[in-house]
């Protein structure tokens, strides 16, 4: 008896063998999350999309918060602040195709004599002859099928990282003359927090103009909005005029006012109220015939660019959107100290403000672009190989934001 009771203390009082206090431990740390969830979230939002997109599919832990529209504001956000995620946007010379170059960052950094523009496999979107890229905003790229002759549209959406990608209904208006034709804008409105897309359609003999909006994620219709009383400026030589500029919730075109004769103007909607307002230029510019002025958009600000008689290039910022008085002269380049004689067709364009201050500048197709450093009134030059791309002023950032939000 003794003894059974012996042999049944030493059952009861063995410890487990080393296996199962192996899987006793694994099993506790897979039910207890190695770093607090803040951290998880901090270290998640500075990853490249493509590496989110890798992550989803190891762990759907990591996917319920990579998913959240929480996260993807805040990744947003991040990306928008990195200079490393931001990319030149473009087209092919045939306009067939949308091309991203490297990042600013490493285009920049690169110590090599001529750096090429692209990845050796770049990212590439077979889109379809006379592409009109209407604009990038958040990481969702505006884009149409552009033909003069034809005047109905359907505005196309992408996310070019999450190829995700959606379509507006037909824009439809009636057909006018060969003088007639329809400018486009896109951008966010973060009231409502919806993406919109704004159509004017013009008719300069009749001095006339019908605006309607499309909302993503809204009612699948092109509505009405209120009286657009200015025609806009139009290029067929170049999309730069004929896309709104989105600054502060606003689409900017440069206009005439037809009442006040044709004097140029800037036209800017709000798209949240959706209604608009004329933005007077800087009251010293003096334009010509040949002044070519143009809209950009340069470190969140709005910018007015023009020729002065074929001599040198002129840039303005507008510091408080909407504020004529903060109108400030960037910067005055003169074409001979970049090599050119004159202003060759729609260039220099610039595309953006590096984090000391300077701006880069594409001076030709060919690839020959400047880093201008207006405190010290010089240029670093920079040759980067664009193999005939069309960069039109649109930089694009890295995101998760889609272009089918869940309603």
């Amino acid at each position: 008896m003794s003894t059974s009771n012996h042999k049944r203390q030493r059952t009861v009082l063995q410890p487990p063998c080393q296996n199962d206090t192996l899987l006793l431990n694994t099993t506790t740390q897979r039910s207890v999350p190695l770093l607090p969830e803040e951290l998880m979230v901090e270290i998640l939002s500075r990853l490249p999309v493509k590496s989110l997109g890798q992550f989803c599919c190891v762990s759907k832990h990591w996917k319920s918060i990579i998913s959240t529209s929480d996260f993807i504001k805040y990744h947003l956000h991040r990306s928008a602040t990195e200079f490393l995620h931001h990319r030149l946007l473009g087209s092919d010379v045939l306009g067939i195709g949308l091309r991203f170059s490297r990042s600013l960052r490493s285009l920049i950094d690169n110590p090599s004599p001529s750096p090429p523009l692209f990845d050796e496999n770049p990212q590439f979107k077979i889109l379809y002859f006379c592409t009109l890229i209407v604009g990038s905003c958040n990481g969702l790229i505006c884009w149409l099928n552009y033909f003069r002759e034809y005047e109905d549209h359907n505005i196309h959406y992408l996310n070019p990282l999450t190829r995700v990608e959606s379509e507006s209904p037909r824009f439809h208006h009636r057909k006018g003359d060969l003088t007639c034709f329809t400018v486009f804008g896109f951008g966010y409105d973060h009231v409502s927090d919806r993406y919109k897309t704004v159509a004017i359609y013009c008719d300069p003999k009749a001095k006339k103009t019908i605006a309607r909006v499309y909302t993503l994620g809204g009612e699948n219709c092109w509505r009405k909005i209120k009286s657009f009383p200015f025609i806009p400026r139009w290029s067929s030589a170049s999309y730069t005029n004929r896309c709104g500029k989105f600054v502060s919730g606003t689409l900017n075109w440069l206009a005439t006012n037809p009442n006040d004769r044709g004097s140029l103007i800037v036209a800017s909607v709000d798209i949240g109220n959706e209604t608009c307002v004329e933005i007077l230029l800087p009251s010293v510019v003096k334009l010509q015939l040949n002044s070519r002025p143009k809209l950009w958009v340069l470190g969140g600000c709005l910018c007015f660019s023009y020729n002065f008689n074929d001599i040198h290039f002129d840039l303005w910022q507008m510091k408080v959107h909407g504020v004529v008085d903060s109108w400030t002269k960037l910067i005055t380049i003169s074409y001979m100290d970049f090599g050119m004689d004159h202003c060759f067709h729609n260039y220099p364009r610039p595309f953006f403000i590096l984090e000391k201050g300077e701006i880069l500048l594409q001076i030709n197709h060919h690839g020959a672009f400047i880093i201008y450093n207006p405190r010290l009134k010089s240029f670093q030059s920079l040759w980067l190989e664009s193999n005939n791309i069309i960069f039109e002023g649109t930089t694009h950032i890295e995101s998760l934001v889609s272009p089918c939000p869940i309603l």
